[in-house]
């Protein structure tokens, strides 16, 4: 997901992250992180022994606290799911990928304040039950 939005979102400049653990300074904003979330799976026993997985995947987008804001978090929101949309397989991986809600919040914890929208996108996709690791 870290390569779509990385191509698909013109507004950040390529600074979508694979990891919340570092700050964002205001010199790299706006960007995008992308992480893990909660995972939920079932068996699925059509043919072989399958596990039916949906993971969360959380898709934050920052943006510095000015007065356009909220024309600046949804200008970029626009672009994520537009990207998504234009590959939610994920490059085969996924059944799908779609989103499952949006939380906008404020943080202060960065250089200046800034806004923040967290994207939840639901991704299913399946795994043979002594593979794991491997979607299909």
């Amino acid at each position: 997901m870290v390569t779509l939005l990385t191509s698909g979102v013109a507004l950040v400049s390529s600074r979508v992250y694979g990891s919340r653990v570092y700050p964002l300074t205001q010199a790299k904003l706006p960007a995008i992180t992308v992480y893990a979330g909660a995972e939920q799976s079932g068996l699925m026993t059509l043919g072989r022994k399958t596990l039916m997985r949906t993971l969360t995947v959380n898709v934050d987008v920052y943006a510095l606290a000015t007065a356009d804001l909220d024309d600046d978090l949804d200008a970029i929101c626009v672009q994520v799911e537009e990207a998504i949309a234009a590959d939610f397989s994920l490059n085969g991986l996924a059944k799908t990928t779609v989103l499952s809600g949006t939380e906008i919040d404020f943080s202060g914890e960065a250089e200046q304040p800034v806004g923040v929208a967290r994207l939840n996108f639901s991704v299913e996709y399946s795994t043979d039950i002594d593979d794991v690791e491997t979607a299909r």
